[in-house]
């Protein structure tokens, strides 16, 4: 029973990540190439008490509107100095979300999130047959 309980929490987590994913590429299938400037960080600690900071970019629309914008996820360093100026792409449909040129951190998570579910799902059903 409690093999199955494991392969649940498995086959959830990998779905999970699929659809985090499916979500991530549809937001940046067709993104907007633009120069951003790193002016700050915010400071957290995360459920582990490691402190986690999460870049905040400026950068202009096409509208030419200016923004300031957190990245969608934290890291234990600071990726960039602040005032270094770096390549983005931003959502179309959403302009506040943006992924730094050639970071495919998120994308990997998601992948992993998927593989060890599908892992554990896998694992937990050949326990059970036995």
């Amino acid at each position: 029973m409690d093999s199955m309980i494991f392969s649940g929490i498995g086959f959830i987590t990998f779905l999970t990540g699929l659809l985090l994913l499916k979500r991530e590429i549809g937001l940046f299938k067709n993104v907007v190439t633009t120069k951003a400037t790193v002016v700050k960080y915010n400071e957290y600690q995360n459920i582990n008490r490691l402190t986690m900071y999460t870049m905040v970019a400026e950068y202009e629309l096409m509208d030419g509107k200016i923004i300031q914008a957190p990245e969608q996820s934290g890291c234990t360093r600071r990726k960039y100095a602040i005032g270094t100026e770096i390549q983005i792409g931003y959502s179309k449909e959403k302009p506040e979300l943006f992924t730094a040129k050639n970071d495919y951190s998120r994308k990997a998570a998601m992948v992993g999130m998927s593989i060890v579910g599908l892992a554990m799902f896998i694992f937990g059903v050949l326990y059970e047959l036995g």
